[in-house]
């Protein structure tokens, strides 16, 4: 059958019009292909760069706690296993927390960040991260610090407005000890007796043992601090903020020496020898600690003994190579051989806020960073 001319010059031209694209199709594919090695060897170079920066500042890049979850293997390992916002209340950074006997509740205390003339008291359900009571401390001052009984049913905060004891779980106050019955000393520590009938308080000269029913200001020597003859015992009992501290018992003592003050025993300086014995005066055993390798420069913040004296407590602080706080916590067991039990590390500044359950099988700690606070709970194996 004839063909047109006209047809036959549409077909050539289509013929020639698909020569083309084919010819610019494979240029483009080249390019492409061109573009594409380029790129991962863009991204191969950028790659190398950051993993020799990475080397060159881990410990100032690479800092992270880890994850706040249940363990893989199960709490008795350790780890941090919940957390929750407190978003209202000011825990200023020499504050203390403390957890209910068996570790649900977390019990806390500060002034309100929408009025700082209020003072609370605030417990917070943990498995359901939601606060269930709180209760105003007036005239109290913004740092509150808090301990709770054997039992779970007192608790006690004590601040500069003096001690305030609450009936739990509703928080409802029960007696009031005036900072002027105290001597006008208050210490980094609050205890109750095992019956939960005595509150007991003071350094190691003056522990001091006062009765929640009746005269509070009839106060007598704390068991276990009976003056020895031979010197005066110096430090703080139970807390501390210092070099040392001493366990309620009174049989016991563990210093710091990289502590910011108050250390009678230092690394590489020398230390007056009084200093020294005032702090082991009247103890059975002594212990020195220092922070776990990695950590040499941080200063150890404060130190806290478990409810039974069986296990310590340490907070090491200190600030990355951009200025960002970084805090270890570090567990020792304190029963005798002072072993390192876990060491928990903190992006963040943590301070004073930290708290035992009863059986120091869990420990809390309040946490600052980028402007927001919350509270990390951790099981201790």
């Amino acid at each position: 059958m004839p063909v047109s001319a006209g047809r036959e010059t549409a077909d050539a031209e289509g013929l020639a019009v698909g020569r083309r694209d084919a010819r610019a199709g494979r240029a483009s594919a080249s390019t492409l292909w061109r573009r594409l090695l380029i790129c991962l060897a863009g991204v191969t170079l950028i790659g190398a760069i950051g993993g020799a920066a990475c080397i060159l500042f881990a410990p100032g890049l690479l800092f992270d706690e880890p994850s706040c979850a249940l363990p893989a293997h199960g709490p008795h390992l350790g780890g941090c296993i919940a957390s929750l916002p407190i978003p209202d209340i000011a825990v200023t950074i020499t504050a203390t927390v403390r957890l209910s006997p068996n570790g649900d509740t977390l019990l806390l205390g500060g002034a309100l960040r929408s009025d700082t003339t209020k003072v609370v008291v605030a417990a917070f359900n943990i498995a359901e991260r939601r606060e269930m009571w709180r209760t105003a401390l007036d005239d109290f001052g913004p740092d509150v610090r808090i301990t709770v009984s054997a039992t779970g049913s007192k608790a006690a905060a004590w601040g500069a407005g003096g001690i305030r004891v609450l009936d739990l779980p509703a928080g409802k106050p029960v007696i009031a000890v005036p900072a002027v019955v105290l001597g006008n000393r208050l210490f980094f520590d609050v205890a109750f007796s095992e019956d939960g009938a005595d509150i007991l308080t003071g350094d190691a000269a003056r522990r001091r043992s006062f009765r929640i029913k009746g005269a509070a200001s009839e106060s007598t020597p704390a068991p276990g601090f009976d003056q020895a003859e031979a010197c005066r015992a110096s430090g703080l009992v139970g807390q501390s903020n210092g070099g040392s501290v001493r366990s309620r018992d009174g049989k016991s003592v563990v210093l710091l020496p990289t502590a910011l003050s108050g250390a009678p025993v230092q690394l590489g300086r020398s230390a007056r020898s009084s200093e020294l014995a005032a702090a082991i005066c009247g103890t059975k055993s002594v212990s020195v600690l220092v922070g776990p390798a990695g950590w040499e420069d941080v200063a150890a913040l404060f130190a806290s003994f478990s409810p039974r004296n069986d296990r310590l407590a340490i907070v090491y602080s200190g600030k990355t190579a951009d200025g960002k706080w970084r805090t270890l916590i570090d567990i020792r067991d304190a029963r005798g051989s002072m072993e390192r039990l876990a060491s928990f590390p903190i992006s963040g500044n943590v301070g004073y806020r930290i708290g035992w359950s009863q059986d120091a099988r869990r420990l809390a700690a309040i946490r600052s960073i980028n402007g927001t606070t919350d509270a990390l709970i951790y099981a201790i194996p």
